[in-house]
């Protein structure tokens, strides 16, 4: 596969379409976010946004602004209110949802004003998850929601 503009080590991560508020809080984040994450140095990403950020090789990706989780909408063929699939889990004084994606796992970030999505290929399975090191970042810029839609708990 050739790559645009000739070498890149960048990696595909599709931002998702932000604006406003949501915008705003993802460029924060971005300035925010440590240039290592699990032992792994940053690395750009392709296009470039300031809604996306990606570390190591297989990359672990990060996108600011996605939608709600389907798992967590009623209207959503993924919803799934007795976590069957999908998991709560609090850590570092942020609320995620989980869930298994291949064989890696995504969390996205549930009660904060924008959700973020946080991918953990496969290959990182039995070493520490990269959620505590990015709490900083994000309860810095996304501060908590006054009005959040979580119907899960978080413990």
């Amino acid at each position: 596969m050739a790559l645009l503009g000739g070498c890149s080590d960048a990696v595909n991560v599709s931002p998702p379409a932000t604006a406003g508020a949501t915008a705003a809080q993802c460029r924060a984040l971005q300035a925010q976010l440590p240039q290592t994450l699990m032992g792994r140095k940053r690395r750009d990403t392709s296009p470039s946004s300031a809604a996306t950020a990606a570390w190591g090789d297989p990359a672990i990706t990060l996108r600011c602004g996605v939608a709600e989780p389907g798992a967590m909408n009623p209207a959503s063929p993924q919803y799934d209110p007795h976590e069957n699939q999908s998991v709560m889990i609090e850590s570092s004084g942020l609320c995620w949802l989980t869930q298994p994606v291949g064989s890696g796992f995504r969390f996205t970030t549930v009660k904060q004003q924008t959700f973020v999505e946080v991918n953990v290929p496969g290959a990182y399975a039995g070493q520490s998850y990269p959620l505590p090191a990015l709490a900083g970042a994000l309860l810095k810029t996304d501060p908590a929601s006054t009005n959040p839609q979580v119907a899960f708990n978080c413990s």
